[in-house]
């Protein structure tokens, strides 16, 4: 479900107070997560590592577009990110070269990988630049944000988050790169993605293929242990409100009109609601979104629940006329079910002739 933030319209909003405003709605209604979009002329959080441009002394020019989607634990929170930004970036003109990707881990595994971090580099503290040794007994982790060459080699032979990781992150961190391989998205470890303030469970950066003139780049990551600070203490207790994913795309503000940022008009209302049966049908379920966001036909949807009775209540509540069933069998064919809520009458259309089978109902 997507939930609006008040006087979005009118002010701009960050990382901080998009994620307020999140915690705030499920704490209120846990049962659904809640998907935003926020935007800030001026980014308030700029990202270490993002990509070589120059963005930290640039904020003047750049602008932030960002997507929150909290309340879901799963995997599957990061994979609808990632294909939501990369068609983003892909529709604004900035083809994605690669996505950079590295697992930094709950708590205990952050803890863990700081305090070899810590004895590592004090033991090679005699190979860090000047300064660097100089802040090294209150900041073990200050020569990974130094540019100097000397730190730099140091960094690069040194201890990898990854390695540090709990049994939990670890098998969470595989879902998310046995995903992306199905995205068809290409990617690449980068353990240098890393000192974020807001403690991230996992980072993302996109890198372009190129040089665009609007969009210098993305960012985005896991951040349930920011989201936990925020969380009121009794909405703890399922641990979904203090579960969610955020990504950024960072862009040149000159020469951009106000219309750009318009929202378009909605094409109409939905008369389908789409259920995903597994997780093959919810990837599969990506594209098929995808496929008719760019027809132009509306469909209603939910990716939070793999089960048929809650997606069928809930299509049943918006009163929509037919329903897009997809399982793993549907997924595997490329075709869907479309059922009638009327009278139970179905049959199966190949996903190539969707958009204008459904097109035939308004």
């Amino acid at each position: 479900m997507e939930r609006s933030i008040p006087g979005t319209a009118s002010r701009a909003h960050s990382f901080a107070t998009a994620s307020g405003v999140c915690v705030r709605c499920l704490a209120a209604r846990p049962e659904e997560p809640v998907l935003i979009y926020w935007a800030n002329g001026s980014p308030m959080h700029v990202p270490h590592n993002l990509t070589e441009a120059p963005i930290a002394g640039n904020r003047g020019t750049i602008g932030e577009f960002g997507l929150h989607i909290v309340g879901v634990e799963e995997s599957l929170a990061e994979v609808v990110l990632l294909k939501t930004v990369a068609t983003i970036l892909s529709e604004w003109g900035a083809a994605v070269a690669r996505v950079r990707i590295n697992a930094l881990g709950d708590k205990d595994s952050r803890t863990r990988f700081e305090r070899e971090v810590s004895l590592y580099v004090r033991k090679n503290a005699a190979h860090l630049d000047s300064e660097c040794r100089e802040i090294l007994p209150h900041n073990s982790m200050a020569p990974y944000r130094c540019s100097s060459e000397q730190c730099r080699s140091v960094t690069l032979a040194g201890p990898r988050a990854m390695n540090f990781l709990s049994e939990k992150s670890r098998l969470h961190f595989r879902e998310v790169l046995e995903h992306l391989e199905k995205l068809s998205l290409p990617y690449e470890f980068d353990d240098m993605l890393m000192l974020d303030e807001r403690e991230p469970r996992m980072l993302f950066a996109f890198d372009l293929a190129g040089e665009d003139a609007t969009v210098v780049g993305g960012l985005g990551g896991r951040f349930d242990d920011y989201l936990r600070r925020l969380s009121p203490r009794p909405a703890i207790v399922d641990g979904k409100t203090s579960a969610g994913v955020s990504a950024s795309v960072y862009f040149r503000k000159k020469g951009l009109l106000a219309q750009r940022f318009k929202l378009a008009a909605p094409s109409g209302v939905p008369s389908v609601y789409f259920i995903q049966l597994g997780l093959r049908a919810k990837l599969e379920g990506l594209a098929v979104v995808d496929l008719l966001r760019a027809a132009g036909v509306p469909i209603l949807q939910s990716f939070n629940s793999s089960k048929l009775t809650p997606q069928l209540a809930a299509a049943r509540e918006a009163g929509v006329s037919h329903l897009l069933i997809m399982g793993a069998r549907e997924a595997l064919d490329r075709t869907i079910l479309v059922r009638s809520m009327d009278n139970s009458s179905q049959q199966i259309v190949g996903l190539a002739e969707l958009p204008r089978f459904l097109k035939t109902f308004r």
